[in-house]
């Protein structure tokens, strides 16, 4: 295989990268869930750190570049294939009709598993599955766990959840869901984008997908910079990969790119995406990147290039983090190579699975091994003789070898319950949109006959003649 043959490169490293970032998730919201100090650089101010706390190695525990990483990806896959119909094959028009099936099909392969995921956590709900995670000590647990209500009042709850996972993100028997609209929305701008920027020059389209990204990272409101930005990155690299003086280049340079350049932009994104949730005082190196990235001067009267003032440190960061790590895969043809790992590409196919049914599973099984299945003692706090509330004690963790267990069992219950949606669930959901468009669009060879039937033009026959109408040649024309 030649390597200066855009069309022939190797692009499953988007799955395998997309398996490693199902894995990180699973890493970040088992940290918060039961260890959240993985998430600040000591566990007090005058504590050293865990070897967990320190830069680069608390960055899976830490989480925030699952999201990231997903937005990248949906920029990239969803410009990919339309990009190589334009401008590989000179076929505007077919690309120009990937991006309209791509469009129909995303909404109903993202919320028909969305809604099952949430259908079955609320059944979970009415047997009273999370009441340990309601009562336990871990206080982002308790946030994410459905409160326990009557049947009636939480069969409502349920229709509220779906229809708000996709207005306000909010949904209360998975939160996790909160990324989908953004998601959502996020592959329609890159539709929008394509279907704009199809006829341009290729030094127009770059120029396009840049103001874009520059767009978004300048732009200080809530999360520009984990969607608007990767999505553009992605489209951005999805570009060059079709652009054959671009992969002549890499490839012309792969020693320089894959062993200095792509280990440079990883070590210093890494450095950057480090930076803790909070408590960033306790830690010299912490401090340092944190005056380095959110008050340069000194004063607070600016922030620095990565770190707008007014802009999210851990978000920008971690983004920044992301960009670097894309850029450099896309760069070093060893690391797509290893992100195409056939146990990555297996990871990566059911990382969308993973993303829907690990909360779930932890914030049951995972619970019920560490705090105990019955949630049980556990009263209420009840008030002082003053009127003043009592404060409330929560159920404690158990052992670290229930801790040990309930990781283990809850990690390997996650990847089977995967196994499972992809083999059932997932292709459940394919099918009804596969039938979904094919009863909506038109026939791949053509307009369809129904197609021209409704528009009131007459069918044509096998010798490409118009059929005769039932009403006899001389028939009133089509309304």
């Amino acid at each position: 295989m030649s390597n200066n043959q855009p069309s022939q490169r190797n692009i499953k490293w988007v799955e395998g990268l997309r398996g490693i970032t199902s894995a990180f998730v699973i890493c970040t919201h088992v940290s918060r869930a039961l260890d959240f100090p993985l998430f600040w650089p000591a566990d007090n101010k005058d504590a050293g750190p865990r070897i967990m706390q320190l830069p680069y190695l608390r960055i899976p525990g830490q989480g925030r570049i699952g999201v990231p990483i997903f937005a990248f990806l949906t920029g990239f896959v969803c410009a990919y294939k339309p990009l190589k119909l334009a401008y590989q094959q000179g076929n505007v028009p077919a690309s120009l009709k990937s991006i309209a099936r791509s469009a129909f099909r995303r909404p109903p392969r993202l919320i028909l598993p969305a809604l099952i995921a949430t259908v079955f956590s609320f059944i979970l709900s009415c047997f009273g599955a999370y009441k340990a995670a309601t009562r336990c000590d871990s206080f982002w647990v308790r946030f994410d766990a459905p409160e326990i209500l009557p049947f009636r009042e939480n069969f409502q709850r349920l229709f509220r959840s779906a229809l708000t996972t996709w207005t306000n993100t909010e949904n209360v028997y998975d939160r996790h869901q909160w990324a989908m609209r953004p998601l959502l929305v996020g592959a329609f701008q890159v539709y929008i984008v394509l279907a704009a920027t199809i006829g341009m020059r290729f030094r127009y389209r770059i120029m396009v997908h840049v103001l874009l990204m520059l767009y978004w990272l300048m732009n200080v409101g809530a999360l520009t910079e984990t969607f608007g930005a990767n999505l553009a990155l992605g489209t951005l690299l999805a570009e060059l990969a079709q652009h054959r003086p671009t992969q002549n280049w890499i490839s012309s340079h792969q020693r320089l790119l894959t062993y200095i350049i792509a280990p440079l932009l990883i070590l210093i994104g890494g450095w950057v995406g480090s930076y803790p949730q909070e408590h960033e005082d306790w830690s010299p190196w912490a401090a340092h990147l944190h005056r380095w990235l959110v008050d340069p001067a000194g004063d607070g009267s600016r922030g620095s290039f990565i770190v707008p003032l007014g802009s999210n440190v851990q978000r920008r960061s971690s983004a920044f983090f992301v960009q670097c790590s894309a850029i450099a895969i896309f760069l070093s043809p060893l690391l797509q190579k290893m992100l195409s790992h056939r146990y990555l590409l297996w990871l990566g196919h059911h990382s969308f699975a993973v993303y829907l049914v690990h909360g779930t599973i932890l914030r049951t099984v995972g619970m019920w091994i560490v705090y105990g299945i019955t949630g049980e003692p556990w009263k209420l706090a009840a008030k002082n003789e003053d009127g003043t509330s009592q404060p409330q004690e929560w159920l404690p963790m158990r052992s670290r070898g229930y801790i040990i267990v309930g990781v283990v069992v809850f990690t390997a219950l996650t990847y089977t319950a995967a196994w499972a949606w992809m083999r059932w669930v997932d292709t459940a959901c394919a099918r009804a949109t596969q039938w979904l468009e094919a009863k909506v669009f038109e026939e791949e060879d053509g307009e369809g006959k129904l197609g021209l039937a409704e528009k009131g033009y007459p069918q044509m026959n096998g010798n490409g003649h118009a059929s005769p109408r039932p009403d006899g040649p001389r028939g009133p024309p089509p309304p």
